[in-house]
């Protein structure tokens, strides 16, 4: 084994992947220190972490530096990172706090379940291109098509948090001459916090990002729900193929 640090070598601690992986942890922990003084710091932080997390697989593979806790910390920081972003919403909008740490819920539990179920059946991964369903095989064989869904819910849920600050929603793009953009004050009744994404000079562009994130958001939701239940359910069938093994 090569002893280069840019190689596999024995301290896997200060593997290239796994450095970037604790500066991610730092970047989002940044983020949420500041998220209540300095909104552009906040996103910008919390963006960069998330962008990292595409450079730590890059950076395993091309210096064979793949591991066991490389792959742990990706995920545990990615479940952490959003569930803390999904908490700063809960105090940016307290009346989101239910869909918030539903989300949160279905999260964990999804991923937690995948990956039990995976490992239990001596899958080196979590990622189950081998699924039942279509949907669940696609996101993790689609590289392109995971990273929309990943990508997306975080824009949304930064969009959501930049809706409260005016100098985040200040960033517009002109609109046609005569045209506007308003929400039916019916709307508006219902969801005050939907006037945010509005602006009379023009489309925020955080509402841009967020329209476009929204098909995203719910597709990575639908998954996570089919492969939380296909997780169960091949959970229940690895306990009753050792009942029967123990009742020959």
């Amino acid at each position: 084994m090569s002893s280069g640090f840019f190689s596999r070598h024995s301290n896997v601690y200060v593997y290239v992947p796994n450095l970037i992986g604790y500066a991610r942890v730092a970047a989002a922990l940044y983020a949420f220190a500041v998220a209540f003084t300095s909104p552009f710091q906040c996103v910008a932080a919390y963006f960069l972490s998330f962008v990292c997390d595409e450079l730590d697989g890059r950076f395993a593979r091309m210096f064979n530096q793949t591991s066991t806790f490389g792959a742990v910390l990706d995920m545990v920081t990615d479940r952490l990172a959003t569930t803390g972003l999904l908490l700063l919403l809960c105090m940016v909008y307290p009346a989101t706090h239910v869909v918030c740490v539903s989300l949160i819920f279905l999260d964990i539990f999804s991923h937690w379940f995948q990956m039990y179920s995976t490992l239990a059946a001596g899958s080196a991964t979590h990622k189950d291109v081998k699924s039942k369903s279509w949907l669940v095989r696609t996101y993790y064989s689609n590289r392109l098509f995971m990273g929309y869904c990943c990508v997306s819910c975080e824009v949304l849920y930064l969009a959501i948090y930049a809706s409260k600050w005016p100098e985040l929603m200040g960033i517009v793009i002109p609109l046609p001459a005569g045209v506007t953009l308003t929400l039916p004050a019916q709307v508006t009744n219902v969801a005050p916090a939907l006037a945010s994404f509005t602006a009379a000079s023009g489309l925020p562009m955080m509402t841009l990002f967020a329209l476009i994130s929204l098909p995203g958001f719910f597709t990575k939701q639908i998954c996570n729900w089919v492969q939380l239940q296909n997780a169960s359910d091949s959970l229940i069938a690895l306990d009753q193929r050792k009942d029967q093994g123990k009742a020959r």
